[in-house]
């Protein structure tokens, strides 16, 4: 056998690798996909509910509740036709003195509009989440459920062209009073 040359043996070290690298079978390589970012909203991050009926201090107080961030990601869809966005938000609630019981139900909600015109795309998906307090415990830091959301792609709606918020279903004077107090 004849010697290879120095130039040909240093040809050879520098395909090798790329060589080994085309020898990868039916491993699907995944690159990293364009994940849109949910937001929470500041005025509606907080809800504090009252006793009904009755005047509005912190002796009415039945709980006081705050997302407190999110969890989740991305991943491509089956197809490839829509990108699967998982959210579960994160709530900090405390007990307040007129609670009836050791459990309260916080509503939340998960929307999704278009992230250049900020109209809805579908209607508002609504979860309740609910919070037992254990014996003489007044915080309770919790999980809500997990939800998935499948945002269709093409070549002319990408994944991020969507904006998706979450947020605490608020009445009305729930929100104008998060909106006096400011963010906490």
């Amino acid at each position: 056998m004849r010697a290879l040359s120095r130039s040909c043996q240093a040809m050879l070290m520098l395909a090798l690798p790329l060589g080994l690298l085309a020898c990868g079978g039916d491993r699907e390589t995944s690159a990293p996909i364009a994940c849109p970012q949910p937001s929470i909203p500041a005025d509606a991050a907080d809800l504090t509910r009252y006793r009904p009926g009755a005047i509005r201090d912190l002796t009415t107080v039945e709980f006081d509740a705050r997302l407190n961030g999110l969890s989740g990601g991305c991943r491509p869809a089956r197809r490839g036709e829509a990108v699967e966005l998982r959210v579960t938000p994160n709530l900090v609630v405390d007990r307040g003195p007129a609670a009836q019981s050791r459990a309260v139900q916080v509503p939340w909600t998960i929307a999704v509009l278009d992230n250049e015109t900020n109209e809805p795309l579908a209607t508002p998906q609504r979860f309740t989440t609910t919070v037992v307090f254990g014996a003489n415990e007044t915080r309770a830091t919790v999980e809500g459920q997990s939800v998935t959301i499948a945002l269709p792609v093409s070549e002319s709606r990408r994944a991020t062209d969507y904006r998706v918020l979450v947020f605490l279903q608020l009445e009305q004077d729930e929100l104008a009073q998060n909106r006096r107090r400011g963010p906490r």
